[in-house]
């Protein structure tokens, strides 16, 4: 096979060829199941043994006790635009540094719920801090 290669963009990574070649097998049929993992309903004995082994194994990795829950939820980092804000601006407020495009998006969806203090706000369309540029 010729060199895959290697994805550094922001998202999906490239995966071991052992994971796509299972991924391979078992495109259609899943656990005996004659579907695959993407066809079987999430409140089916497989794909419930699927999650309890995903948590299982996320537990064991960042050890993670028993009193804390593990979530699995869908969508981006966008969606934690929304998602930081509603779980640790308990006061109404917070401080933000904006310096680009995705904290300036961070900034204006926390806006939605509660004052948001610009602690620093670089210009639009300005060039890269220079302490980041040094040596290049």
């Amino acid at each position: 096979m010729a060199t895959r290669p290697i994805n550094f963009s922001a998202g999906p990574a490239k995966l071991p060829m052992q994971v796509l070649e299972k991924a391979q097998d078992e495109m259609f049929d899943f656990a005996k199941t004659g579907c695959s993992v993407m066809e079987i309903s999430h409140r089916s004995p497989e794909f419930k043994h699927v999650m309890c082994q995903a948590e299982k194994t996320i537990r064991e990795l960042w050890d993670i006790p028993a009193n804390y829950k593990v979530l699995f939820l869908q969508g981006g980092a966008t969606g934690q635009f929304a998602s930081i804000p509603l779980n640790l601006m308990t006061t109404g407020k917070a401080d933000y540094i904006v310096t680009g495009t995705w904290s300036k998006k961070a900034a204006e969806e926390a806006e939605k719920y509660g004052n948001v203090n610009y602690v620093l706000r670089k210009p639009q369309n300005s060039r890269p801090f220079q302490s980041h540029r040094r040596g290049i």
